[in-house]
C-alpha cells in the first residue's frame, strides 16, 4: 500500500446525512493524564478499562479482579507477560461475559496481572474492527472489518451489501473531499 492510501484508510468516515460519522459503534471515552478510558462491562461489573492498541489482551489488576469477585486463581494458568517494564507475572482467566458498547463476547479469555496499576483494553478485542478515535466528539468509532475499503487513495469504494448512505469524507494531502457514492466532491477549506 502507498502512503496515500494508508492515509485515507486513517482518515475520518463521515456521514453527511444527520451529521453524524459512519460507524456501527461508538465508545465514548474520557481523558485523563493523555490516557483514553472506555468504560467495560465484565460479568455486566462497570469498570474503566484503558484504550491500550499496544496490549494484546485485555488485562485487569488486582482491584479490577476483586471487584469481580474472584477470590481463587488457577496456578495452573500461570503466565509471563511482556509489558512495556518487562515481564511479569499474570494469570488467564475466563470472564462469563465482557462487553464495550454493543460489542460482546462470551466466555473470554483476559490477563490477570497483580501488579499492573491499570486495567487495559487490549485492540485483539477490537479484532473485527477497524476503528479511529474521535478527539472532537471523545469517541472510538468502530467500523466492521471488510466493510468499506478503498481502491485508490482519492475514490473510496463501498461494498454493494453493506448498509449505509455510502457518504463518506476523505482527507487527501490536506484537502477534504466528499465521496458521494458515484461521485467525489472537493470541499472548501475555511
Amino acid at each position: 500500500m502507498n502512503y496515500r492510501v494508508i492515509l485515507s484508510i486513517i482518515s475520518l468516515l463521515f456521514l453527511l446525512a444527520g451529521k453524524s460519522v459512519l460507524a456501527d459503534e461508538v465508545l465514548p471515552f474520557t481523558e485523563r493524564n493523555g490516557l483514553k478510558y472506555v468504560t467495560v462491562f465484565l460479568n455486566e461489573m462497570p469498570l474503566e478499562l484503558v484504550f491500550d492498541t499496544g496490549a494484546n489482551n485485555i488485562v485487569i489488576n488486582k482491584d479490577a479482579l476483586h471487584r469481580l469477585g474472584i477470590t481463587e486463581i488457577n496456578e495452573a494458568h500461570k503466565i509471563q507477560s511482556h509489558t512495556a517494564g518487562g515481564v511479569v507475572a499474570g494469570y488467564i482467566i475466563t470472564v462469563n461475559s465482557i462487553r464495550a458498547g454493543n460489542v460482546q463476547k462470551k466466555n473470554y479469555a483476559v490477563t490477570y496481572v497483580p501488579t499492573s496499576s491499570e486495567n487495559l483494553l487490549g485492540a485483539t478485542f477490537f479484532a473485527n474492527y477497524s476503528y479511529y478515535i474521535d478527539e472532537d466528539y471523545k469517541v472510538i468509532r468502530l467500523v466492521p472489518k471488510g466493510k468499506y475499503f478503498f481502491d485508490t487513495p482519492d475514490q473510496p469504494v463501498v461494498v454493494p451489501t453493506a448498509p449505509g448512505s455510502g457518504h463518506i469524507e476523505v482527507e487527501i494531502d490536506g484537502e477534504k473531499y466528499i465521496y458521494d457514492g458515484d461521485k467525489l466532491i472537493r470541499q472548501n477549506q475555511k
